[in-house]
């Protein structure tokens, strides 16, 4: 276990290849702004017959990060954009506790059936260690393709919003005993700036002092949409099972009792990386 760990953190806090992105400006989803090409390399979107559902972080050449709860019909396309890279996803990997009733533990990894080609639309998000603990004063944003507001339709163009951390004791009283330690909770405890529906599966995204950016959580659910006192919850990336995969598979030493996984249909199944635009629900 030592051992994985440190591999893990080697890999994942030395070298300078992950959470990278082009030198774009700041501006400082709903009450987001559009994101910039090439603002947030490691985004893509999670599509059911070219309709876009969820979003999914690209942490590694060949592999994603998204939710679970996407996946609760089959047959998914992801896709990130114009002039973007295709590539089909080989398996998906849901986590073994995925509780659709309480939403515990809801993330799952794609598997690419080829390495995504790196560039400078193209970057994968780092991966934090386990024992991580990301701070309230952290830069942290959230991006996605969903509504700009509660109710409303889905965004042509990719949104970005800056949020807080917010304290796991404050977001319990927001939320009660469904929060479980898997859960963290991020937004304005005012409201206003929140993830949405369509933007499930995508990445929250926090800068590391050293101005890598890391992939804190995985957008989950809440009560509405930027609702005053119930900011958004997103499932922690801290998380040994993922550890356990990513290092297992990559030491060929890959065990199937860790995870449940099925094939998918590589025609209908793939990513698209590197852009931030979506015509009529289609990513072309």
């Amino acid at each position: 276990g030592h051992c994985l760990l440190y591999l893990f953190v080697r890999v994942c806090f030395c070298c300078p290849d992950c959470g990278a992105r082009p030198a774009v400006g700041y501006q400082r989803i709903i009450g987001g702004v559009t994101a910039r090409r090439g603002e947030w390399p490691w985004i893509g979107s999670l599509q059911y017959q070219r309709l876009h559902i969820c979003g999914a972080t690209l942490i590694h050449n060949k592999w994603l990060l998204t939710a679970a709860h996407c996946f609760n019909s089959l047959g998914s396309v992801l896709r990130s954009g114009v002039g973007g890279l295709v590539i089909p996803i080989q398996r998906v990997i849901i986590h073994p506790n995925f509780n659709g009733t309480n939403m515990n533990l809801d993330v799952a990894l794609l598997e690419l059936s080829v390495p995504a080609l790196m560039s400078y639309t193209i970057q994968s998000a780092c991966l934090p260690s386990p024992v991580h603990r990301f701070l309230r004063n952290t830069e942290c944003y959230i991006a996605g393709w969903g509504s700009m507001r509660e109710g409303g339709s889905l965004m042509n163009l990719l949104q970005k919003a800056a949020v807080n951390i917010i304290d796991q004791a404050d977001c319990q009283q927001s939320y009660g005993n469904v929060l479980t330690p898997n859960m963290m909770c991020a937004g304005l405890m005012e409201g206003g700036k929140d993830t949405c529906l369509g933007d499930s599966g995508g990445p929250l995204t926090c800068r590391h002092p050293s101005g890598q950016w890391f992939i804190a959580g995985v957008t989950s659910w809440g009560h509405g949409c930027g609702r005053t006192g119930f900011p958004g919850v997103y499932t922690r990336v801290t998380s040994n099972w993922i550890l356990k995969l990513y290092l297992l598979h990559e030491t060929v030493l890959y065990r199937k009792s860790l995870i449940h996984t099925y094939s998918v249909n590589s025609v209908l199944t793939c990513v698209v990386m590197g852009a931030v635009k979506i015509l009529c629900n289609y990513l072309i």
